[in-house]
């Protein structure tokens, strides 16, 4: 996180990944709640995980990291977020707390997005419902305005091309 939180300080945006769908996506508030589960998420696939696979899967979300970093550097961008004021009181402190430790940089690829479809797609072998999780907690990442539609589409291609380098040797590629 510190390399993560070095670049979003000090990388000034270059691009504007912006896009018609992106502006037609709505904010939804409330699906900080989903996007958060993250965390969760992170924590349920490194409780169910036997060690070799432990290890795999640890080595995929470093290479998207480092995939991710790559990109943020080549491509900065900010994402426009919602004024605070715009959002509701009930909501207000979560988004508030957010922008003040996460800055609106760091946009493409999507290390949320990356990191999430590497777990989800390990721990749909498990069962499938774990894949749905993902798939929301991505979604989630354009309906709580922190990343571009491009981002998204990135980080799932960075996280098929890491899951498929950890998993490689295995027979299991892309996290099947």
């Amino acid at each position: 996180m510190v390399i993560y939180w070095a670049l979003n300080d000090h990388l000034t945006p270059r691009y504007d990944l912006s896009t018609r769908l992106d502006f037609a996506i709505p904010f939804l508030p409330w699906t900080i709640v989903v996007y958060f589960s993250f965390y969760g998420l992170l924590l349920v696939a490194a409780w169910v995980s036997e060690a070799d696979d432990f290890v795999r899967l640890f080595v995929a979300l470093l290479v998207a990291n480092v995939c991710c970093y790559v990109g943020f550097i080549l491509f900065t961008a900010h994402y426009p977020r919602p004024s605070l004021s715009e959002i509701s009181p009930f909501w207000r402190p979560v988004y508030a707390n957010m922008y003040g430790s996460d800055a609106p940089g760091n946009t493409f690829p999507s290390i949320h997005v990356a990191s999430t479809m590497i777990v989800g797609l390990r721990l749909r072998r498990r069962h499938f419902g774990w894949m749905i999780w993902a798939v929301a907690i991505t979604l989630s990442t354009l309906t709580v305005k922190q990343h571009f539609l491009v981002d998204v589409v990135a980080g799932v291609g960075v996280a098929a091309a890491a899951s498929g380098f950890a998993f490689r040797s295995k027979g299991t590629t892309h996290g099947a």
